[in-house]
């Protein structure tokens, strides 16, 4: 379990896009905003899971089915960081509501 932490610092409605190939992974342009590419392995907030790869919800100790059946008592980050997926990068943002985040897993 090897990740980097980035967080971002920028507003809940900026595009965010990925450090490897420059897609807009989070594009407010977009009628369908989530545009995830090869390098990403998840985009999640607090509050539940966006996308994720099959191949990055077998190295976590939940399914997403259970985390969003307990959303209310889920501590997202910590679920994400406990994975045993090799090396990733977490970028973090905020989500425009007070407390929350959002979470954008890339391959390292």
């Amino acid at each position: 379990m090897s990740y980097q932490l980035i967080e971002l610092d920028i507003d809940a409605t900026d595009n965010i896009t990925c450090l490897h190939c420059q897609q807009q992974i989070i594009n407010w342009q977009e009628e369908q905003y989530v545009q995830p590419c090869e390098h990403t392995l998840f985009i999640a907030m607090d509050i539940g899971f966006e996308y994720i790869t099959d191949e990055f919800e077998q190295t976590m100790q939940h399914t997403v089915d259970d985390l969003h059946a307990n959303d209310d008592q889920v501590n997202m980050l910590a679920e994400l960081t406990a994975s045993t997926y090799p090396e990733f990068i977490i970028l973090k943002s905020d989500l425009g509501v007070e407390g929350y985040s959002r979470y954008i897993g890339l391959t390292a």
